[in-house]
C-alpha cells in the first residue's frame, strides 16, 4: 500500500454503504465514524485487509477510534509504524 488514495479503495470495499452512497464518494476525509460507515466489525475487518492485502499489521494499541476517524488518520498511523517495520 502506497498511498492515501489505495487505502480508500480498501477501506470502501469493505463497509457498508447506504442508499445513494457509494464508495467513490470516499476520500482522505470522509468522516468515517461520524458518518456510521464504520462499526467494530468493518474495523475489524479493515485491519485483517490491510494484514493480507498489504503486509501492515496494526498492533491492539492503534487499533483505536481516533485512528478510524478518516481514512487520513488511518493513513497517518500506518505511516508512523512504518518507521518500526511492516509485518
Amino acid at each position: 500500500m502506497n498511498s492515501v488514495e489505495e487505502l480508500c479503495t480498501l477501506i470502501g470495499s469493505r463497509i457498508s454503504w447506504g442508499r445513494g452512497e457509494d464508495a467513490g464518494s470516499l476520500d482522505a476525509d470522509t468522516p468515517l465514524l461520524e458518518m456510521g460507515l464504520v462499526d467494530s466489525l468493518a474495523i475489524m475487518e479493515i485491519v485483517a485487509a490491510l494484514h493480507k492485502e498489504a503486509g501492515i499489521t496494526l498492533p491492539d494499541t492503534e487499533i483505536v477510534a481516533a485512528n478510524f476517524r478518516t481514512p487520513k488518520a488511518l493513513w497517518a498511523a500506518i505511516e508512523e509504524l512504518s518507521g518500526e517495520g511492516r509485518k
